[in-house]
């Protein structure tokens, strides 16, 4: 069974076509599309509804939890043996689904590239490709490596079902929940990088995750670090 786990918080803009891109891919039986809801105050959940698709699973928000811990939340119920994180926001590519199975026959997760997806001009200009995700944050393998500067994206991680028994509970005050599956996969399993572009990841002033430099500042990038290589060595 594969089981598709995204967060959601007022999305209702793309919300929709994600959802769309990504059923086109699950069979009607052993899927499952579990959503987290965050405290949607827009159309979210209702666009959710619409879709009358029994293989979606709606969490509602019990308390504002944030990106991190509400994916917490999607992947405590997951039941699936493969396990896909979604944005609400993004375009899964033909084949995605296909591609990805086929590279987990020789490892645990699977990290793949996805190509940028950028307005063009203003905010309400056309979508256009402008590169890759890799030309940005290219993927390194490795716990060191990692722990010092994540290359793991969470829109383009697959995992078995092993990965994430070992991985939850999620330790607190984590940065992002995509280094600490990744960490863990680097640790315990096999990890693999497929080079071709499956997703089209939207780039806008909403995003929970910017990619490029981080914001924190120094003391609290050392808070984390300290955390992860404490949780790391407890798993």
């Amino acid at each position: 069974m594969i089981s598709v786990c995204m967060t959601t918080y007022n999305g209702e803009r793309y919300l929709r076509q994600q959802l769309e891109s990504i059923l086109s891919q699950l069979s009607e039986q052993d899927a499952e599309i579990i959503i987290a809801d965050d405290g949607s105050t827009d159309e979210t959940l209702r666009i959710v509804e619409s879709l009358k698709d029994s293989r979606i699973r709606v969490l509602p928000s019990e308390k504002h939890l944030g990106t991190i811990y509400n994916y917490e939340r999607a992947l405590q119920v997951a039941k699936g043996d493969v396990i896909f994180l979604a944005d609400q926001d993004d375009i899964w590519l033909p084949g995605k689904v296909a591609v990805v199975l086929d590279k987990l026959k020789e490892c645990d997760l699977v990290m793949h590239d996805a190509y940028m997806l950028r307005q063009k001009d203003s905010q309400e200009g056309a979508w256009q490709r402008s590169g890759k995700l890799s030309d940005i944050r290219p993927y390194k393998s490795g716990v060191v490596s990692n722990w010092w500067k994540n290359s793991f994206t969470g829109c383009c991680e697959a995992f078995r079902r092993q990965v994430l028994e070992k991985a939850l509970p999620f330790p607190k005050n984590l940065p992002m929940h995509d280094q600490w599956l990744g960490l863990v996969a680097e640790r315990y399993f096999k990890v693999r990088w497929i080079e071709e572009p499956l997703v089209e990841y939207r780039q806008h002033s909403s995003n929970a995750t910017h990619i490029g430099n981080s914001p924190a500042g120094v003391l609290q990038k050392i808070k984390w670090r300290v955390n992860l290589v404490c949780a790391i060595l407890r798993r």
